[in-house]
């Protein structure tokens, strides 16, 4: 009885570690690559609330495999069979998840397969021999737990804070004169489906408003097809062909820094004037923060960001066992919740930015209506499941609710009439064949000069890599009129 009761606390134990993989994958095994994409390290209560779940979850664990014993001695296997089979879900789930990118996508034959295993499972788990085997190997890995312990301890008392840490800002210039730009990005907004293509059930009165008054481009097309290329190469004004991120604070593009390029917040800095961003995915903070007089930075939602930073997330870990990125049993996963809080977040922030006059320039590069879609535009809420492409009309209104709330907070503060606006996005929507059958490399471009009130359609070919070019001759009062910007691009 003691060697099965110790047996079955080792294993207990290890299966809740295996379960937690993931969570521990993201703690202690994110690639330097990928901590480009972060916004800070993994806070020092999420290494113990792991291990705290491990010895909870192992304890809820353990008192089953204790039920599943008794009822195989009293009922026979097939009552204590799903009892097991319970348990190892969890487990095959985080392994599953951890090699997700290795697993091909699975055909008829194969989902047949993945509906038939849970039935055999339970008969070869019924089998005596099988959980003896199945519990020697949970024994075996369960020193695992000391490891990560050991590495737990080791990362937090390193620290790594100052990896991820913001760059000093840029003293604040003087309020100057000179023209004021501000500069709109909507992640993955396409042009055929929010103009010629749009739903008719779709109302968008913001974004048809902002056409109606604007140098309007019917034929821009975007440096690459994705934000990291296709960002990089407007904010330099660089055809960027390739990318590399290196750690937190570093990446190459084209072979060089690519904080050695001049970007168009170091040509503002160079004018003598105050940019600011309010950004998402690109650690804006950390590249460029010497060149900014203010920056809000926000991740790309992963792991630990969806995880709260605090011991509170003890709870989100265990949550976490039911979910798989924006998939989950409850109503919505973490990953949701965490984009819902920074989009909420971002409106705020960006409306603070774009209606503050001391900014001569400002980007807004924000998370709408880039996947996932979980905004309800009827109820006007962050209330839905994540939904496929079919939500995207959702985003496209809640992309039009924010760019409304930008302009209303300008127009409140008088900067609207006497400020350019941008409006444009970094690349289409990239899953749009899914929603009609149809694809459009084309974005929306809409340039509303200072004073400008009536729309003029540019409808040549644009490639909006001339972004950073266009906006420095509008700071720089080169362009004040419509005729004006159909000269200067018609040049360049």
């Amino acid at each position: 009885m003691t060697d099965h009761f110790l047996r079955d606390a080792f294993a207990a134990l290890s299966l809740a570690n295996l379960s937690l993989i993931g969570v521990w994958n993201t703690l202690l095994n994110t690639p330097p690559d990928q901590t480009f994409f972060l916004r800070q390290a993994p806070h020092p209560a999420q290494y113990g609330a792991a291990l705290a779940n491990v010895l909870l979850i192992g304890l809820v664990f353990f008192v089953a495999i204790r039920i599943a014993r008794r009822a195989y001695y009293r009922y026979g296997a097939l009552v204590s069979a799903p009892v097991l089979l319970l348990m190892i879900l969890p487990a095959a789930r985080a392994l599953v998840r951890l090699m997700a990118p290795g697993i091909p996508t699975l055909g008829i034959g194969g989902s047949i397969a993945l509906l038939a295993l849970p039935i055999g499972a339970t008969g070869l788990i019924a089998r005596r021999k099988t959980y003896a085997v199945g519990a020697t190997v949970l024994v075996t890995l369960s020193p695992l737990i000391a490891i990560e312990a050991a590495l737990s301890i080791a990362k937090c008392w390193t620290g790594r804070t100052t990896q991820y840490a913001d760059g000093p800002l840029a003293p604040r210039a003087p309020q100057g004169t000179r023209p004021r730009v501000v500069w709109i990005v909507f992640d993955e907004l396409d042009y055929r489906l929010a103009f010629p293509d749009r739903p008719a059930n779709l109302p968008l009165p913001n974004f048809d408003r902002m056409r109606a008054e604007s140098f309007f481009a019917e034929n821009a097309t975007p440096p690459a097809d994705n934000t990291l290329y296709s960002m990089n190469s407007l904010l330099t004004g660089v055809n960027i062909t390739s990318i590399a991120t290196l750690d937190a604070s570093h990446a190459t593009a084209n072979g060089v820094p690519l904080t050695s390029l001049p970007t168009i917040f170091s040509a503002v800095h160079g004018m003598g004037e105050n940019a600011a961003v309010d950004a998402w995915y690109l650690p804006y903070c950390r590249l460029f923060a010497e060149d900014l007089a203010a920056c809000s930075s926000h991740d790309l939602e992963n792991s630990s960001s969806d995880i709260q930073g605090t011991f509170g997330g003890f709870a989100s870990q265990q949550q976490s066992l039911f979910e798989y990125g924006y998939v989950s049993i409850f109503r919505q996963s973490l990953r949701a919740r965490h984009r819902a809080r920074m989009i909420q977040a971002m409106t705020s922030e960006s409306q603070c930015y774009a209606a503050d006059p001391s900014f001569d320039f400002v980007l807004l590069h924000l998370p709408a209506p880039h996947p996932p879609h979980f905004y309800d535009r009827f109820s006007g809420n962050f209330t839905r499941r994540a939904a496929g492409p079919a939500g995207y009309p959702d985003s496209l209104a809640l992309a039009d609710r924010m760019l409304g709330d930008i302009r209303d907070s300008m127009t409140r503060a008088g900067l609207w009439d006497k400020t350019s606006v941008l409006v444009s996005s970094d690349h289409p929507y990239r899953a749009s064949v899914s929603v009609d059958g149809k694809t459009d490399p084309r974005v929306p471009f809409a340039l509303k000069l200072a004073g400008q009130t009536s729309i003029a359609a540019y409808p040549s070919l644009l490639h909006t890599i001339v972004t950073k070019p266009l906006l420095e001759a509008i700071l720089r009062g080169q362009i004040e009129s419509q005729e004006q910007a159909v000269k200067w691009l018609h040049a360049h």
